[in-house]
């Protein structure tokens, strides 16, 4: 019952993100922005209503920058959930609203409307809480996973808030700089936390953009049925919207992986016909997913348009997958395939973008994947993320001086 409810849940967030796409690609107004974040927030977890709560400094109030067909509240600093989340700066996941001692029964009496379960994220900015995103009633409650994606929603939110600020407040030049600022920290929000071992893995992720904001783009999943999966990406652009393009990758393939588990294809056919709808022409990613069965004696991909991995095997041989197709977002009901390759236990596999194989000295001469396979072999004996970084270190030193030119990021997965 578990795995088919988990299926329904990724069907639903797929249509849902397919839905909001478009409109949010195209909207220009940072007001229907947040308007269309909310409406986002509210469909991708079922709920009833979607309200978006600031903190006014100079009134110590909490008030309703946008909330679903009611106008605007306005409560003292620090009462009901939404306050207390704000305080605290803590999720707050409460599916008996009426029985909470902290929930704001005034509330309910103004609206005429009757809550019964609240889900309540705090807004940060710059290590500060700004606000919260909160979504009501949703049948037979919030779970877990419900807290993921409105954690990913509130930051989205959160930068959509202090654009629309700064645009009040600011000229042209500074609002730039500040965009690229917050399109840096969703970026980086988006890597996943590590972890030296799980699941009977040791893996690791490095990316280091060229600029404040890059296109690289990766990721770590647990599957069910105790699979691993894992995602390096190249996302076309920079800025804002390849961070928002980044955004929708993740929380899109994520569903999808664990509702395609054993397809990746599958999965990724639908990634592919989500983004070629959504986006421009020149908004696509290389992409490579790969997913290691619970024995983790065989891996599971696809390549669309990425650099082929290394397979380091234990003896240091190195395995070059060569199957490949075009990046994702490009050509509508592509039919992406599936591909498999065996592993033994201390293989140890290597996923890296062109910014590590075409990183090149002030004279041009490029540091190519031989010499990326040298470092691999070299290292081979130690931990993955101690690999991750002699790699990113040997491409400096070869460097030297000059201005990295793209943005460089390695996945390490040890079986």
């Amino acid at each position: 019952m578990g795995t088919v409810q988990a299926s329904t849940s990724s069907e639903r967030i797929a249509q849902v993100i397919f839905k909001y796409a478009a409109k949010i690609n195209q909207e220009r107004d940072i007001a229907g922005l947040i308007r269309l974040n909310a409406d986002l927030a509210r469909d991708l977890v079922g709920a009833e209503r979607c309200s978006l709560w600031l903190l006014d400094e100079k009134t110590g109030q909490l008030w309703t920058r946008f909330a679903h067909e009611i106008g605007e509240i306005r409560i003292p600093r620090g009462q009901g959930i939404v306050g207390s989340c704000v305080a605290r700066g803590e999720t707050l996941l409460i599916n008996d609203a009426q029985s909470d001692k902290r929930f704001l029964r005034s509330v309910d009496d103004s609206s005429g409307y009757r809550t019964h379960s609240v889900l309540c994220v705090p807004l940060c900015h710059e290590a500060t809480v700004i606000g919260a995103l909160q979504v009501l009633n949703k049948p037979n409650g919030f779970s877990e996973e419900d807290t993921e994606v409105i954690g990913l929603m509130a930051v989205y939110a959160a930068s959509a808030i202090q654009t629309e600020q700064l645009r009040r407040e600011a000229e042209t030049a500074r609002l730039l700089k500040h965009e690229l600022a917050i399109a840096a920290t969703v970026q980086q929000r988006l890597f996943p936390e590590e972890s030296a071992e799980m699941l009977g893995l040791g893996y690791a992720g490095l990316c280091r953009p060229a600029k404040v904001v890059g296109g690289d783009y990766y990721d770590f999943l647990k599957l069910p049925e105790d699979g691993f999966g894992f995602t390096l990406g190249d996302v076309s652009g920079k800025g804002l919207p390849a961070a928002v393009l980044m955004a929708s990758i993740q929380i899109l393939l994520r569903a999808l992986l664990r509702h395609h588990t054993n397809d990746l294809s599958a999965a990724i056919i639908e990634l592919n016909d989500a983004l070629y709808r959504s986006s421009t022409a020149e908004r696509y990613s290389t992409l490579f997913c790969g997913a290691l069965n619970a024995q983790r004696n065989q891996m599971r991909y696809v390549n669309a348009g990425h650099i082929p991995p290394f397979i380091v095997r234990r003896n240091s041989n190195i395995e070059r997958p060569a199957e490949a197709d075009v990046p994702v977002g490009i050509l509508p009901c592509h039919p992406y395939q599936q591909h498999d390759i065996r592993l033994e236990p201390g293989d140890l596999i290597v996923c890296v973008s062109d910014g590590i194989v075409e990183a090149q000295t002030s004279n041009g001469e490029l540091w190519d994947e031989p010499n990326l396979e040298s470092v691999l072999r070299e290292c081979n004996d130690l931990p993955v993320k101690q690999i991750a970084g002699n790699l990113m270190r040997a491409v400096d030193q070869f460097t030297a001086d000059a201005e990295q030119f793209d943005d460089m990021t390695v996945v390490m997965i040890r079986v």
